[in-house]
């Protein structure tokens, strides 16, 4: 298959983009973890649950190489293609193992430095990433592309977990946005855009914000295909 090219320094960059989400993690208060985000069903403290075990697994990415023989078959935008937005909203068993092991938690403060140790864990360990294809979710994907891959996850969720917060709040790093944004023309396609800059482009392609009747005009045919990924 046809590999979208990842950017040579991508370790920084998505060490980067974890860092940046423990630092914002970091900073909420007890009545932040009650806000809403833009995930349905989840308050800040079910998203942090999501987020910390995603975290967990971003830092084993490259725990079973593959095998000889066994060549890529996603990259870090073809991975999003097996993630396409739901026809129906979440019901209930779909966001209740996260209110569960959310509500785990006997503090504010241990749900925070939990997640801040699965953070360094991650960060330190894509610093670190080797080279080499991995098996991961099914899949074989070359180890940039599994870092690009995690980038993505990080800079949505974190969007989603700010939307409703007050005051100002740690942003996805550029770099990171960027990536989001090729990795969107992916799917996409790269039809002009309607003057979105790239965090509306990242919010309207993954449906957090739906296209409005201008940007239907705007798009044309290529409306149909929004959002590209849920």
């Amino acid at each position: 298959m046809e590999q979208a090219q990842v950017p040579g320094d991508i370790r920084d960059i998505a060490a980067r983009q974890v860092e940046r989400l423990a630092e914002t993690v970091a900073g909420l208060t007890d009545a932040d973890l009650v806000a809403p985000t833009r995930c349905s069903g989840w308050l800040v403290a079910h998203l942090l649950a999501h987020m910390r075990l995603g975290l967990a697994e971003h830092a084993t990415s490259f725990a079973e190489p593959a095998k000889p023989g066994e060549h890529a078959d996603r990259d870090y935008v073809s991975y999003w293609r097996d993630f396409p937005p739901a026809a129906e909203p979440p019901g209930y068993g779909g966001v209740r193992f996260h209110w569960a092991n959310a509500s785990a938690y006997t503090t504010a403060d241990g749900m925070r430095g939990h997640f801040a140790d699965t953070a360094r864990a991650a960060a330190g360990l894509t610093r670190r990433a080797p080279e080499g294809s991995y098996r991961i979710q099914g899949h074989v994907m070359d180890a940039a592309d599994i870092l690009a891959m995690w980038t993505v996850e990080w800079v949505i969720h974190q969007l989603d977990l700010t939307a409703h917060l007050p005051g100002g709040r740690p942003a996805p790093s550029a770099d990171a946005v960027a990536l989001t944004a090729r990795t969107l023309d992916g799917l996409l396609g790269r039809v002009p855009r309607p003057g979105w800059d790239d965090v509306t482009y990242i919010l309207k392609g993954t449906g957090r914000v739906p296209i409005d009747e201008a940007d239907r005009e705007h798009l044309g045919d290529q409306a149909a295909a929004y959002p590209a990924l849920g």
